[in-house]
């Protein structure tokens, strides 16, 4: 009799597609992790990192670092400059997306860097 295959995953993720000042996919690998923890001192690996405690310098550096795949020229600047309270919502909706994409699957909990509501700060 034969078995079916295990299923195996794609482990090469296509990202989060955004409209920023153009349109860019968010990707949140190894790289953008260690981006981000060297931009803000923070790891998303440790456990403690909650997006209930997000700042906005936060959210500009972890969008930034899932930026960096597509164009290793883009700066922290640049990044902020296309985020307005008109976007931010949407913007801190795609990085939980990609978080959520991109982060191996928990066992029972999900969590993701951005709570519901915008960062503060």
């Amino acid at each position: 009799m034969n078995q079916p295959k295990p299923r195996v995953r794609n482990k090469a993720k296509p990202g989060v597609k955004i409209t920023l000042d153009k349109e860019r996919t968010l990707k949140l690998d190894l790289n953008a992790m260690a981006a981000f923890e060297e931009a803000t001192g923070k790891s998303l690996m440790d456990g403690k990192f909650h997006g209930s405690n997000m700042t906005p310098k936060d959210l500009r550096a972890m969008l930034w670092a899932c930026l960096l795949h597509e164009d290793e020229t883009v700066t922290e600047k640049q990044v902020g400059s296309w985020v307005t309270v008109t976007n931010l919502m949407e913007v801190t909706g795609k990085l939980n997306e990609a978080f959520e994409v991109d982060m191996p699957e928990s066992e029972g909990k999900e969590t993701v860097p951005l709570a519901e509501t915008p960062p503060s700060g």
